[in-house]
């Protein structure tokens, strides 16, 4: 012990020290040290929440971004339909359009013919009694002059002849 006197070394104060020094450490790890390391595992605790709510609102920003992909791809093709569908409900109307007035031209084309057969008829028939008239006329007139009974007959027979290719024709 003497070296360490020699040398300045007071052991009292070291073993005073050092029993100050573990109170310290007592006092400090009971009161100070739980309350550093509650700290800073509740500061811990709270940083990995964070970084789960983060990443679990990444997640959800990435799923709602499929999902609006996805609705934007529906109504695109939704829409691509509905004009497929007004586009064909327009041919389709256009070509019933086309083809009543198709029908109506025939109808009318149709009735056109009636009307000129009709009138061809009644301009025949009129001529046919004009005829008619004018036969009894010319045949009255000859009657008047005496004709023979076989020169009658042949201007009858005659006159139904032409009569006849009147109705052919």
């Amino acid at each position: 012990m003497d070296i360490l006197d020699s040398l300045g070394v007071n052991i009292k104060a070291i073993i005073i020290q050092a029993v100050g020094f573990l109170i310290l450490l007592f006092i400090l790890k009971k009161y100070l040290f739980g309350k550093i390391s509650a700290m800073i595992k509740e500061r811990s605790e709270g940083v990995k929440k964070v970084y789960t709510k983060v990443e679990n609102d990444r997640a959800e920003a990435e799923r709602l971004k499929i999902e609006y992909h996805k609705k934007i791809s529906e109504a695109e093709a939704e829409a691509v339909r509905r004009i497929q569908d007004a586009v064909n409900e327009g041919s389709r109307i256009s070509e019933e359009i086309m083809k009543r007035a198709k029908e109506e031209i025939e109808l009318m084309k149709v009735k056109a013919k009636e009307g000129i057969d009709q009138e061809r008829k009644k301009a025949l028939a009129e001529i046919r009694n004009q005829v008619v008239t004018l036969s009894l006329l010319a045949s009255s007139r000859l009657i008047r002059q005496s004709i023979s009974s076989q020169t009658a007959e042949k201007l009858v027979d005659d006159f139904i002849e032409e009569i006849g290719e009147l109705r052919v024709r």
